[in-house]
């Protein structure tokens, strides 16, 4: 069966989330059919700690559908220190115009975002956000989410060990207007990440999420939110392999439907690496 995926839909999926905000997520809270809710504990973390309960990936702390991403598309990487690092340069365009820039995403979920040319840079070093030379406000905060926080291998991070239910597959995007539909499908998570200190409820890294598969590529498609009343979507299109791996050649913020945010990669400009040290996650 093939289900719309519409902004009604959107609401109602978020205010399930909401409902289930305060509780991890187990069998016993789930009301989906037998299967449908996969749930593992949700641990307690630190200041500074992890966004997992270990170093490294481990595709057995992963819901299904994403421990399939980590190993056939991603290649295993973020899953020991010689593959601990991920880098992709490219351009970012926004209100202000176009500028060169870089993300940076790192074993254990600590991330660096930083622009070529006016030293505009944000961190997050695992219990703190950072910034220099940074817009503040909400042009800082659509970077944070859209291009560190929603960014696939950070987001394996908050999924990793988390509390995640998978709502089913067959998701169509059209809003049932177009005849004959042939795709794309997707398979659909919501996730409520664990309380974090230091972190704000509804903030990066602290928000309630919808997560999109397209079910022909293996790949994420889409990361939502519903906040009061408007709805954030970062989309990820143009994937390019690069050494038997896969990245996202084009990362879309959408607000309400308005694109506000976009960072186009470089052809080839993924990259993957050894960890870094930890001064380079500070701005």
């Amino acid at each position: 069966m093939k289900v719309r995926l519409d902004h009604r839909m959107l609401c109602l999926v978020s205010a399930v989330i909401a409902s289930l905000a305060s509780a991890p997520f187990g069998r016993a809270q789930s009301s989906a059919p037998a299967g449908a809710g996969q749930a593992t504990p949700t641990p307690t973390l630190a200041a500074g700690a992890p966004l997992l309960g270990g170093q490294f990936l481990n595709p057995m702390n992963l819901p299904g559908d994403f421990a399939v991403m980590l190993q056939q598309k991603f290649g295993g990487r973020m899953t020991s220190a010689a593959n601990a690092s991920v880098s992709l340069a490219g351009t970012i365009t926004d209100a202000n115009g176009s500028r060169a820039a870089q993300i940076t995403v790192q074993a254990p979920g600590v991330f660096r975002y930083q622009e070529t040319g006016n030293g505009r840079t944000l961190t997050f070093n695992g219990s703190q956000f950072g910034t220099a030379n940074g817009q503040g406000g909400t042009g800082d905060q659509r970077v944070q989410e859209s291009l560190l926080g929603d960014f696939p291998d950070m987001l394996l991070f908050q999924l990793a060990g988390a509390g995640a239910r998978k709502l089913g597959s067959g998701f169509r995007t059209d809003n049932g207007k177009t005849p004959n539909y042939t795709g794309p499908f997707w398979t659909v998570y919501t996730f409520s990440p664990s309380a974090r200190p230091g972190l704000t409820q509804g903030q990066p890294l602290q928000q309630q999420l919808m997560i999109a598969i397209d079910q022909a590529t293996g790949l994420l498609a889409e990361v939502r939110s519903v906040t009061n009343q408007q709805v954030v979507q970062t989309q990820f299109k143009n994937w390019f392999q690069q050494g038997g791996q896969w990245f996202p050649g084009l990362i879309v913020r959408l607000e309400n439907g308005q694109q506000v945010l976009s960072f186009q990669a470089q052809q080839g400009g993924g990259g993957v690496g050894a960890q870094n040290p930890a001064s380079s996650f500070q701005p």
